[in-house]
């Protein structure tokens, strides 16, 4: 299974974040679960060795977040023999490592209960597998199609229709706005990431006294674009191509937010997918770039 590119800073460092593994003679898969709110977080798969890939395998809890392999199994468990309540009520011993550690980590995080169906988990992956949604139970289609997309930058930029609002770069001043400006497009408050993401990025503001958008990347890598128009937005993508001189930008979006005279050079689809619902409080109309593979925006 191919992984989403991996965070330029350590998750690990946030109080939200919580980090599961799975280890034989060396660590062999790990898993991060981000809580975002009471219900809800975003589960990102970090490592996975090639030798347990694809296949079940029997673990035991070592401590709260670490599981020790066992044996890989050979044979898949007929399920179908079991009662139909224990079918549908219950989990197989041997599972791939990464559904072993998402509810793991889901217990951990979310907690064990819930009887109130309020609990709800999202992933991204380039593969849709079966293994995601039977075994691990990411069984709800987000409503937006994405994709890792790498452009031109010069044909992006001519593509673009940027309004005349002034683009600065950030400062350590401008936090306090910043955050104000992300609690509006993700609808909760993530302040110990969002240090950890301007701390470690390049990041220019749109800014007419509040903070109305930003870009955060590295290189041609975009982390993040939100803003309150897509003239911002474009306002944004051309003064980071052009501050960094780059030949190409790359960055998860929503399929339709880009113009689609412009080709990418590269495309691949990103499948989204969640446990119990799409989440509502994330305001799409804002967000032109995506953290995948790091948060939920």
């Amino acid at each position: 299974m191919e992984l989403l590119p991996a965070a330029r800073f350590d998750l690990h460092q946030l109080n939200e974040a919580s980090v599961g593994l799975v280890s034989g003679p060396k660590t062999l898969a790990r898993e991060t679960i981000l809580k975002y709110t009471p219900n809800q977080a975003y589960l990102v798969l970090q490592e996975l060795d090639k030798s347990i890939a694809g296949k079940d395998i029997l673990v035991k809890n070592e401590d709260a977040l670490h599981l020790k392999l066992i044996t890989i199994e050979t044979e898949k468990e007929n399920r179908r023999l079991l009662p139909i309540a224990q079918q549908f009520h219950s989990v197989p011993a041997g599972r791939h490592a990464e559904n072993h550690l998402s509810d793991l980590l889901a217990a951990h995080s979310l907690g064990r209960y819930n009887l109130e169906l309020k609990k709800n988990v999202t992933i991204d992956s380039y593969q849709l597998t079966d293994s995601w949604r039977d075994d691990a139970g990411f069984i709800v289609t987000d409503r937006l199609i994405f994709a890792d997309n790498t452009y031109d930058a010069q044909k992006l930029v001519a593509a673009l229709t940027p309004s005349s609002e002034k683009i600065v770069a950030y400062t350590a001043s401008d936090f306090d706005a910043v955050a104000d400006f992300d609690n509006t497009v993700c609808g909760f408050s993530r302040d110990s990431y969002l240090q950890l993401l301007l701390k470690n990025s390049q990041v220019l503001l749109a800014k007419s006294g509040a903070v109305d958008g930003y870009i955060a990347g590295n290189g041609e890598q975009i982390h993040a674009i939100y803003a309150e128009t897509m003239e911002l937005a474009h306002s944004l993508v051309k003064a980071y191509i052009q501050k960094l001189g780059l030949k190409t930008v790359r960055f998860f979006t929503a399929q339709g937010v880009w113009p689609e005279n412009v080709t990418p050079l590269k495309s691949r689809q990103v499948y989204r997918r969640h446990t119990r619902a799409v989440p509502s409080l994330l305001k799409f109309s804002k967000i032109y770039a995506l953290n995948m593979g790091v948060h939920i925006v």
